[in-house]
């Protein structure tokens, strides 16, 4: 699979903290079952977009991936390989997206997995990417982007998707009077959709600010500028979630280190387990407003508290030396048999009593939903079955103001009469 410098889905990076491309360079790209997962979900939309089929006609089919790219499963040897079975719950939330693109779709021209090129609004060769959905209509361009993950992602103001709409005006501008872009992510695992109109001035005026981005960007990697770590790093939640060097940003450690206990000159002068030490047992003691600063930054110093344990982790594998730590043989693992149907034979030749033999435990409410929908449980033996699904209510739970849902209206005097 081939991927542009300026690459869209990084967009959020490059754009917000120039100095992260710098720093990436020469650092490999890694891949997870849950981006593989991703890619699986993808390649189903996309074969049912182009076939006109809908997710549930590939029930049961194997999806390969190889060096992230996906495939369909052509022989039993392909299965012991990395990949994904298309099962009803994949089908379901996969379908929600084709059912939506295929709405906005009907009477206008459907493009699935388009390549657009947007380098002449950003100034640099080889800018592509590769959008899930571009739908033409009459005065507007659509762009819609599944995503399976279940990290919230929002449309407004979304990098990815401005670049997939400016490359899409590039080339189709010429088919049509368009004054307006729709942008839209669809995530059907959390049930979220979310939407922005943008119009051509606007795009416009992006790619304006990612040109000048992209020149800086480019006069440092070409050595004709120097990296000021000021000017070219710029530190948030955002955009360092998936930046690969994270764990050795100087102005992300030095970001966490002043938000956790104070402002640092010099991070190598001060000892930091002290330092960090008295932050510790001073939090009681914030005040609200503080605090609320603090929690604020807790996914951004999560983060990169992870990304440092990786870290070392990995240079250690590496025989490389880390002050103050070292390797060591873990914990054994649980257990296990070491071939199941032959102790399960012996257990046999035992006489042992069933219940002593197996673990038998009731299938949980999902799972009894799922041979619902699966047909095994008609409608009138679920009817019986729903009756019987108890469901708490969910505990109080912190949120940004910004969270849709109301806010729960707490006495403590009352809540400390009631204990």
């Amino acid at each position: 699979m081939s991927h542009a410098k300026f690459s869209p889905s990084a967009a959020h990076r490059w754009i917000a903290c120039p100095g992260s491309m710098v720093m990436e360079k020469g650092i490999p790209n890694t891949s997870s079952a849950h981006a593989d997962e991703g890619t699986a979900a993808h390649f189903l939309a996309s074969e049912c977009l182009e076939q006109g089929r809908n997710a549930t006609d590939f029930l049961n089919c194997f999806i390969v991936i190889k060096k992230g790219n996906a495939l369909w499963s052509t022989s039993d040897e392909d299965k012991l390989s990395s990949g994904f079975n298309v099962d009803l719950e994949m089908a379901e939330y996969v379908q929600k997206y084709i059912d939506a693109v295929r709405s906005q779709a009907d009477g206008n021209e459907l493009m699935v997995e388009q390549r657009v090129e947007f380098s002449e609004f950003i100034g640099s060769e080889n800018a592509f990417g590769t959008a899930d959905a571009i739908i033409i209509c009459q005065s507007e361009i659509q762009v819609h982007d599944l995503k399976y993950g279940r990290t919230k992602v929002d449309a407004q103001g979304n990098e990815q998707l401005r670049l997939y709409a400016l490359g899409a005006l590039s080339q189709f501008g010429l088919f049509g009077d368009f004054t307006q872009a729709r942008l839209v992510i669809h995530q059907p695992r959390i049930g979220h959709v979310s939407e922005e109109v943008v119009s051509v001035e606007d795009l416009y005026e992006f790619a304006h600010r990612a040109k000048n981005t992209v020149q800086m960007i480019k006069a440092v990697d070409e050595g004709k500028a120097l990296f000021n770590e000021q000017d070219l790093l710029n530190p948030g939640e955002k955009q360092c979630h998936w930046c690969k060097a994270k764990a050795t940003c100087p102005a992300l450690t030095k970001a966490v280190m002043t938000t956790i206990a104070g402002e640092f000159d010099d991070l190598s002068t001060c000892d930091l387990e002290v330092e960090l030490k008295q932050a510790v047992e001073s939090v009681p003691n914030h005040e609200n407003q503080l605090l609320g600063k603090l929690y604020a930054v807790l996914p951004l110093i999560e983060s990169w508290s992870k990304a440092v344990a990786v870290a070392v982790t990995e240079k250690l594998h590496n025989g490389e030396k880390v002050l103050g730590f070292k390797l060591v043989q873990g914990r054994a693992g649980n257990r296990s048999w070491s071939s199941a149907e032959e102790a399960e034979q012996v257990l046999k030749s035992m006489r042992l009593k069933v219940e002593d033999m197996y673990d038998l435990k009731l299938i949980s409410p999902t799972n009894a939903e799922k041979l619902q929908k699966a047909g095994t449980i008609g409608p009138r033996q679920w009817s019986k079955v729903e009756s019987l699904i108890a469901r708490p209510e969910g505990k109080p739970t912190v949120a940004p103001e910004s969270d849709k849902r109301p806010a729960l209206e707490v006495n403590p005097l009352n809540d400390f009469e009631n204990c």
